[in-house]
């Protein structure tokens, strides 16, 4: 396995840690991992539709759409109209949503913190353009 082959691999197994990590922490706040992007999602672009987290997630609008009815059905989201266009409605927090989503930070701080003990500000930035330029890479071939 040369050097490429390498990295590729223990990026790919740092991947399914974090994955496997964050799926037992949902899981034991008794959301699915899509549930949770779902959350994710609406708490970062608030005032967004379906629609918007279909793009996102690029995914089919169906299974956008029965994720969004399933957060609806648990009372974690809301749907309400949309005053700009009529036919799609607005994807909004319920207080037990919010809630949920606070759960998600502090997971999402954890694990930020067990990744990078011992990395300096200068080091975290170094990783994160690297990261940015082979997602790139990833894009354009």
């Amino acid at each position: 396995m040369n050097g490429d082959q390498m990295l590729s691999r223990k990026l790919v197994i740092l991947g399914r840690r974090i994955r496997h990590k964050r799926n037992r922490f949902v899981g034991r706040l008794g959301l699915t991992s899509e549930q949770a992007d779902a959350l994710r999602f609406f708490e970062d672009f608030p005032q967004s539709t379906i629609t918007d987290f279909k793009d996102h997630q690029q995914i089919t609008h169906q299974t956008a759409r029965l994720i969004v009815k399933r957060l609806v059905n648990r009372q974690l989201l809301r749907l309400d109209p949309n005053p700009d266009d009529g036919r799609t409605k607005l994807v909004g927090f319920t207080a037990a949503g919010l809630a949920k989503c606070r759960q998600l930070d502090v997971h999402i701080k954890d694990t930020s913190q067990a990744l990078f003990t011992d990395f300096t500000p200068t080091e975290q930035q170094e990783l994160l353009a690297m990261l940015d330029r082979v997602s790139q890479n990833l894009e354009r071939n």
